[in-house]
């Protein structure tokens, strides 16, 4: 997926040159977050594996149509919105059942590290396939690269039968598809920490995660003249951060004030926003990239531990769900993050998202103050204040 993503963000980038048109891309790709409540109601009714399996098949079939659009030099622009439209709506229906099926394969004392690997796999494959994707769609062009990103789906496929987890389905008892969506909703409106969770998600979704996403290429571009080999080392070195961010968060077994670690993280990750904005030099950028990358691993660790650690299994894909309906800030984050570089340049738009993520950031300090103060259970039943 990552070097899909960025073969497709460069194709759309050089043939049109418009990073408007780069953010309505990468934004395309989120579609299905609109069906995601459902998508949670539909991973706690059926096996999750099974779930996994027909969304990585999904996923080869589209990469196949792709690959041949490719080869016989028939793709245009509007082939490649549409196409990734309709992967978008699969998408996020595999992104409930893979991180739903990781917290059931695991205790609550282990969620912290389970979660950690979690990240650390999305930013070895964001590493890879930036590095990848950039190399190879300079050196041996568009047909040969989609050919690689096809056999990877491939393998994606064949690897989903090889999850050994298996979910039971939800005890339904007559309810409908509504009646479960509401009774998610319910549930997180009565915790007030699952809804301050949640409003993070929808805050880094908009405000940073954009930048690593396809608006990374517009930054090198404009901020250094990189090609896309040099987009995609910078965006590797953002997500070997991550990776690194991810083992440190994950390390910590027994991590009980992951809310308070969470708000310094993003609020760091929002300042080195605001320090790369000057355009300094490239070796610089690069070392602030890194540490954004850290921060930014470190938060996700946190907010996925404080989600599961509060939701019961039997809860975990509508809550999860939600989750990614909150994931509408990254669309929401491209098209406008695409539309101001355009408009005021990528300078004005590190700044604008650097300093909107820090209001939003005293916004759900002042709404929920609690989560500073969350605790999780000990793994023995004692509260995090008996221990040190």
């Amino acid at each position: 997926m990552e070097m899909e993503a960025l073969v497709l963000a460069w194709f759309v980038l050089a043939d049109t040159g418009s990073p408007l048109q780069v953010g309505l891309l990468g934004a395309a790709r989120f579609g299905g977050i609109f069906l995601s409540p459902v998508y949670g109601a539909i991973v706690d009714r059926f096996d999750r594996r099974s779930i996994l399996i027909i969304v990585r098949g999904y996923n080869l079939l589209l990469a196949i149509v792709f690959t041949i659009l490719v080869l016989l030099g028939s793709l245009q622009i509007w082939h490649a919105y549409v196409l990734v439209s309709i992967g978008g709506v699969g998408r996020m229906l595999g992104v409930v059942a893979n991180d739903a099926l990781t917290a059931d394969s695991v205790d609550q004392s282990s969620l912290s590290s389970a979660m950690g690997l979690l990240r650390a796999s999305l930013d070895i494959s964001r590493v890879l396939g930036s590095l990848l994707g950039g190399v190879m769609l300079a050196s041996i062009g568009l047909g040969t690269a989609y050919i690689t990103v096809t056999f990877l789906y491939a393998a994606a496929a064949a690897l989903a039968f090889a999850v050994s987890i298996r979910s039971l389905p939800g005890a339904r008892d007559g309810e409908t598809y509504l009646s479960q969506i509401a009774g998610g909703f319910a549930y997180v409106r009565g915790k007030s920490i699952l809804a301050a969770l949640l409003f993070y998600v929808f805050l880094t979704e908009f405000t940073v995660f954009p930048l690593v996403n396809d608006l990374m290429l517009v930054v090198a571009r404009d901020l250094h003249g990189l090609d896309v080999d040099g987009a995609g080392v910078m965006r590797a070195v953002a997500s070997a951060g991550a990776l690194a961010g991810a083992i440190l968060a994950g390390s910590f077994r027994n991590t009980l004030r992951p809310g308070r670690t969470l708000i310094v993280a993003t609020i760091i990750w929002h300042l080195i926003t605001l320090a790369i904005a000057p355009s300094p030099s490239y070796g610089l950028t690069l070392a602030l990239f890194f540490a954004w990358g850290v921060c930014g691993g470190v938060a996700f660790v946190m907010l996925m531990l404080g989600l599961l650690a509060e939701t019961p299994g039997a809860l975990r894909g509508r809550v999860l769900g939600l989750r990614g309906l909150a994931i509408f800030g990254l669309p929401l984050g491209l098209v406008l993050g695409g539309w101001l570089a355009e408009t005021f340049g990528v300078e004005f738009m590190l700044i604008v998202h650097g300093a909107l993520g820090l209001g939003m950031i005293a916004l759900a300090y002042l709404l929920w103050p609690a989560l500073w103060s969350m605790r999780l259970q000990a793994t023995d039943g004692r509260s995090a204040g008996d221990d040190a």
